[in-house]
């Protein structure tokens, strides 16, 4: 029976966790106090100061006041800085983790740089993007939000204890600044946009060159290549300096213009209040000391469109790949409910009328494969059949989109792409050796095994051998992706680490492709010492493992025909 599973997305995913917000308000609640305290110390060393003015002697407490709540304001203001930062990092965290589990559970990983989320892109979303978020979320965010809402606060203590008039006044240029705000951020929002496009492809293309840095160096394409990233570079510095002049707009505009004027409007109203004798000048002073934070929204609000803008967009670009990439739902998980009830040694795999298309058309068609318990079994084909298109369907590596697979009694439709892969371990024909030792290497795969369990595994892949020969053995440091080792080695540690997970079932992605004709043999001797309690697949193209082969499948133009069982 057919089936079509796709994804669905979840509009209402939330990329901030309720502790990150929860460290918003407490960011604002924070810069709230510290607002409130300076006010208070303005409002005081106006109490002092007033009097003089007009030659009498001033109530000695209010210079005590005024310094008791500027020593305040500093320290809440110190918290709101400490506390942001921290809460920043903690938050990143969570969400480069929150990523990382849907890039690990998803069912299919990025075929190429044209992928909506490449490799690159999602680098780019775990470390710049997830950066730029925190930063205006946790920091920026909170102390914005409680700036904005301080001229409030000032506005309803002028207008009942100085003059009501002032107030209003006052109270009538408040809304200006939202307004200058959503104007400029409409104008600009396709400059960050493209900002963001830009340090994409950069680090697209600086990735690529890592990836492929021994071709380059074996082509002398050095000199192309750094011409390449140059101008990108140079594109990326040009896109930021616009976002850059566009601040720079916003800042002369905000506290230039607006400031001045907001300044002059001010000093009028008090100088009417004073003339009509609504004003004293203690009054007045206050007034006059309180347009510091009146204009403290506008430090914070030209800031937006570098903090804000980026942070907004990082944002955008979280979610959409949260939300294209939901957390799979797990029905039923290992060990629970199997599909068909099948003896717990089962490990016998079915491959059922299984079709697959990249968009590009079907790359297999209808294909039927059986393996039997403790059964070994060969695909051959040319390249571009369809072989690794049906070994990655059965690694859970792609997404099933037609037929039904059964692994173990499990049909993997009803399967979290986790609990596929929990089924059976992988050999690939590159093997991927992480920075490290040899036995961190292993224990990847099982981090309780002792040093017995891996020199066991090492003796099953035919390399212990070569370890205990090395001065450090299982500690022994492979070097960046392996480079210490030679490839034959490489492979039967890759070989070990997959005996050592204690996985029933094996697949094997031409796994003696790119080794020397000694480790060859030791792989395929170690493959033909596998007994009856593991099920093998392999894709091969080499004769001497066909021959262990029990049954050899033919992929041809992504059709799948049985061979003879031997």
């Amino acid at each position: 029976m057919s089936r079509s599973r796709r994804r669905t997305s979840d509009p209402a995913v939330q990329v901030i966790s309720a502790t990150g917000k929860r460290g918003t308000r407490y960011t604002a609640l924070m810069r709230i106090f510290v607002e409130l305290c300076v006010a208070a110390a303005l409002i005081a060393t106006a109490n002092t100061l007033g009097p003089y003015l007009v030659g009498v002697q001033p109530w000695t407490p209010w210079f005590i006041i005024a310094v008791v709540f500027a020593l305040a304001a500093g320290a809440f203001g110190i918290l709101e800085i400490t506390s942001g930062i921290a809460q920043a990092r903690a938050e990143e965290k969570r969400i480069r983790h929150r990523i990382l589990s849907r890039i690990f559970t998803a069912k299919s990983l990025p075929q190429d740089d044209s992928d909506a989320f490449s490799s690159a892109k999602l680098i780019q979303l775990m470390t710049d993007n997830a950066e730029r978020l925190t930063d205006f979320r946790q920091q920026y965010l909170g102390s914005t939000l409680a700036a904005l809402f301080t001229p409030v606060l000032l506005v309803i203590y002028i207008t009942i204890g100085v003059d009501w008039h002032l107030g209003l006044g006052m109270a009538l240029s408040i809304p200006v600044v939202p307004l200058l705000v959503g104007g400029f951020l409409r104008l600009f929002r396709g400059v960050s946009a493209r900002s963001r496009a830009e340090r994409a492809k950069l680090t697209t293309q600086y990735l690529d060159a890592i990836r492929n840095l021994t071709a380059v160096r074996l082509f002398g394409a050095g000199s192309r290549l750094e011409t390449t990233l140059r101008a990108q570079g140079e594109k990326n510095r040009r896109a930021i300096m616009k976002i850059l002049a566009g601040n720079q707009i916003v800042i002369i505009v905000l506290d230039g213009v607006f400031s001045l004027v907001f300044v002059c409007w001010s000093v009028l109203l008090i100088s009417w209040g004073i003339d009509a004798g609504r004003v004293d000048v203690t009054g007045a002073v206050s007034a006059l000391f309180l347009l510091v934070l009146f204009l403290e929204p506008l430090s914070q609000v030209a800031g937006f469109f570098y903090i804000g803008m980026g942070g907004i967009a990082a944002q955008r670009a979280i979610k959409r790949y949260l939300q294209s990439h939901p957390e799979p739902t797990s029905t039923p998980a290992i060990g629970e409910a199997p599909t068909t009830e099948t003896p717990v040694d089962n490990h016998r795999i079915q491959v059922s009328n299984v079709s697959y298309d990249y968009g590009r058309g079907e790359v297999l068609h209808g294909a039927n494969v059986v393996v039997d318990n403790g059964e070994k079994i060969g695909i051959v084909g040319p390249s571009g059949a369809g072989k690794s298109t049906l070994l990655g369907l059965l690694k859970g590596s792609l997404p099933l989109q037609d037929g039904s697979i059964v692994i173990s009694g499990q049909e993997l439709h009803h399967l979290t792409p986790a609990n596929i892969r929990k089924l059976a371990a992988s050999v690939s024909q590159t093997t991927w050796l992480f920075t490290g030792t040899i036995a961190d290497n292993l224990r990847l795969v099982r981090q309780d095994a002792t040093e017995e369990d891996m020199w066991n595994a090492l003796e099953r892949a035919h390399v212990a051998h070569d370890i205990r020969r090395m001065p450090d053995g299982l500690h022994t440091d492979v070097g960046e992706r392996g480079s210490r080792l030679s490839g034959g080695q490489a492979q039967r540690i890759s070989l070990a680490r997959a005996f050592l997970s204690g996985r029933d079932i094996l697949f094997l992605d031409e796994p003696t492709s790119h080794v020397d004709p000694e480790s060859e043999t030791h792989i395929i001797d170690a493959i033909a010492d596998i007994g009856s309690d593991l099920t093998v697949v392999m894709v091969t193209h080499r004769r001497a493992l066909l021959r262990i082969a029990n049954q050899v499948y033919t992929v041809t133009n992504g059709t799948v025909s049985q061979g003879v069982r031997s």
